[in-house]
């Protein structure tokens, strides 16, 4: 048999790679606040779980059902993925530096926090997400059928969401709201591996062991342009009456990111290697790429250029954090002197 040619979720994680970028930048900002709103806070939420819902899918295509291999495989990707957080928390000590973060406000508890719920830095959030949401996906994975995965794992993005884009539902139940401020006290956000991630692994993980829906490229395109509408329309109405203390979660997040994915598939493209692992690294770098653009802009005198054109700005970071992970795989493929390897956070 052929392998499965999965070019489309290589070409989906890049997109969700720049949206990322997109949700740090603000590309529209300096045109239309409204126009900005609707794409950096709203559209850009599908990025994230596009990361997540394509790594269940490809972990779990591995796990056969035999202990050993399927712990082999499970331990041996969460060594890579601690491995790579690890090397980006040292990366950004000099920004942080820079940032006071040594120094306002910092405990031996507030860096054991960082390091297992929010990240070091405002984007590494998501490693230790992806390694407890993939511990607890595994465990229900094992131990309970898909149907009560699902299920159990609904169940915590629903006490996420009332932590999140939904907390002004429950802010004036006491009881509640002391359940939540102590959660809070051991994580910033609601939006972490135990309660945001685990869902759309799962979802993955269901889509890896079923089979492929019969429907047509534009069905699952409509399905997924109708599904984000809902969630601009969710996400618009919440911030309107003042419901979020965060806006990471929404309800319509999980249809659509899930006809995207499924589009995806479907997509005729190819990749290789190395594009696969320009993607991680754009996500890991891009915030350096951040501050190269504005100290760049500033030293030549381009503040106007580069800085307040918000989408030239944009273009700009998107266009260095692509040069800068092109330039460290070469470099990681010519140390280790073989071709650049497969991601360790999205596999294949």
């Amino acid at each position: 048999m052929s392998k499965p040619n999965f070019g489309g979720l290589d070409w989906l994680k890049f997109v969700a790679a720049l949206l990322v970028v997109a949700n740090h930048t603000s590309p529209l900002l300096s045109y239309s606040a409204a126009a900005d709103f609707l794409l950096s806070n709203l559209l850009t939420r599908i990025a994230v779980p596009v990361f997540f819902m394509t790594t269940g899918f490809l972990m779990f295509r591995k796990l056969t059902g035999d202990p050993l291999t399927d712990q082999q495989v499970l331990r041996g990707y969460l060594l890579r993925t601690w491995k790579l957080y690890a090397t980006a928390i040292l990366l950004y000590v000099p920004l942080n530096l820079y940032a006071g973060y040594f120094f306002d406000s910092f405990t031996a508890y507030s860096m054991i926090k960082d390091i297992v719920f929010d990240g070091t830095f405002y984007h590494l959030w998501y490693l230790p997400a992806l390694i407890a949401g993939l511990c607890i996906t595994v465990f229900m994975y094992r131990t309970m059928s898909m149907k009560a995965m699902l299920a159990a794992t609904g169940f915590l993005y629903v006490v996420g969401l009332l932590g999140d884009s939904y907390y002004g539902i429950v802010r004036d139940a006491e009881g509640i709201v002391r359940v939540y401020e102590g959660m809070f006290t051991v994580f910033d956000y609601s939006r972490n591996g135990l309660f945001y991630a685990p869902i759309f692994l799962a979802i993955g993980a269901w889509a890896a062991k079923q089979r492929p829906p019969e429907r047509t490229p534009f069905a699952n395109a409509a399905l997924f342009a109708g599904s984000l509408g809902m969630m601009v329309a969710e996400g618009t109405l919440l911030h309107t009456a003042g419901i979020p203390r965060h806006d990471s979660m929404y309800v319509f997040a999980l249809p659509a990111t899930y006809f995207l994915f499924q589009w995806a598939l479907q997509w005729k493209v190819r990749s290789n290697a190395a594009f696969r692992e320009w993607r991680v690294w754009i996500y890991i770098l891009h915030p350096l790429a951040i501050v190269l653009v504005r100290g760049a802009a500033k030293a030549l005198q381009l503040e106007r250029l580069f800085i307040s054109n918000s989408l030239l700005h944009y273009a700009a970071v998107c266009a260095v954090s692509i040069g800068m992970s092109s330039v460290t795989v070469w470099l990681l493929a010519i140390r280790r002197n073989r071709p650049a390897p497969v991601s360790p956070i999205i596999m294949e």
